[in-house]
């Protein structure tokens, strides 16, 4: 997956299927975080730095240093970052709700295939890639049966009920 597909899935898929006013929840995956507007880091060439702050109308002197330019592009720079998916979702009505950093266990999906991994774990003895593809199948059947759970992100369906990650252990652990 990459966020050229992404949004292509977005909007042709999603968007269309999913209830007015919807809150849609995403890790950190880079396809969920393009920015739009991205601001130069320290690292940025002294021309991109200039670019950016000719762009928004802030004044410079032309003698400042890289260092200085980053500093007034920081001063200026927005309070919240602008991403893709979140405009592009907002213009439909609906929200992102981000996930926060290195908290797999905040993510039902996660909770899923860890279980799903470690069913295979148990039962791959021959290591072939067909017996892996099986195995894998029959598990992801086995745990996203009803009434356990409909997750969006392994099938991309609509989920048909809100779930958690407890859930998703209890039941199909």
């Amino acid at each position: 997956m990459n966020h050229e597909n992404y949004m292509k899935w977005l909007q042709d898929w999603l968007i269309p299927n999913l209830e007015s006013k919807s809150v849609i929840v995403v890790d950190n995956t880079s396809y969920h975080n393009v920015q739009l507007n991205r601001h130069p880091t320290s690292n940025a060439r002294k021309g991109e730095m200039l670019l950016r702050l000719d762009k928004h109308g802030i004044r410079y002197s032309s003698n400042m240093t890289k260092a200085e330019l980053y500093d007034l592009i920081k001063v200026h720079k927005p309070q919240y970052e602008t991403f893709e998916i979140d405009r592009l979702l907002a213009d439909h009505g609906h929200t992102v709700l981000r996930l926060p950093p290195y908290h797999p266990d905040l993510n039902p999906i996660e909770q899923i295939c860890g279980i799903v991994k470690t069913r295979i774990a148990a039962k791959n003895v021959t290591f072939k890639l067909q017996d892996f593809q099986q195995l894998a199948e029959q598990n992801f059947a086995a745990v996203l049966r009803p009434p356990c759970v409909t997750i969006a992100v392994v099938r991309h369906r609509v989920p048909s009920r809100s779930v958690s990650a407890s859930t998703v252990t209890e039941c199909c652990g």
